[in-house]
């Protein structure tokens, strides 16, 4: 399994070209940290086969220190209606990805401290490379 199997460091808005060939990239707590999620999120689908996976998992906590507001997919209103992060998902996915599995609330446990833990909601979402 060793050779089937490599990690790599990087920025997720500036992949180099050599990062494609994938069945399966997992974005797990990056979505809300990215300074330009939708950049992410447009060239994703040159990264995965057809047919591949992309899942998705963030609790959507979206802090300005991390994303400027205006890059925010989700968390505001939009023509005088509540705009999720979901909804942004699908406005930049629905091209190149059809939506498979979720939302689902899944919870997670973060140790801050030795006596203090924080327990959090993250929302995953699977969607498949459409050919």
């Amino acid at each position: 399994m060793r050779d089937r199997v490599s990690f790599y460091q990087g920025d997720a808005c500036n992949l180099k070209p050599i990062h494609s060939g994938y069945d399966l990239i997992l974005a797990a707590n990056l979505i809300d940290r990215l300074y330009d999620p939708a950049k992410f999120l447009g060239t994703v689908h040159e990264r995965i086969n057809p047919g591949g996976l992309l899942l998705i998992a963030s609790p959507y906590t979206w802090l300005e220190e991390h994303t400027p507001r205006e890059a925010w997919l989700g968390g505001y209103k939009k023509d005088g209606e509540n705009h999720t992060t979901l909804d942004g998902l699908k406005d930049l996915l629905g091209a190149h990805f059809r939506l498979v599995r979720g939302p689902l609330d899944v919870p997670f446990v973060i140790r801050e401290t030795r006596r203090k833990f924080q327990h959090t909601l993250s929302e995953a979402t699977l969607w498949e490379r459409l050919p």
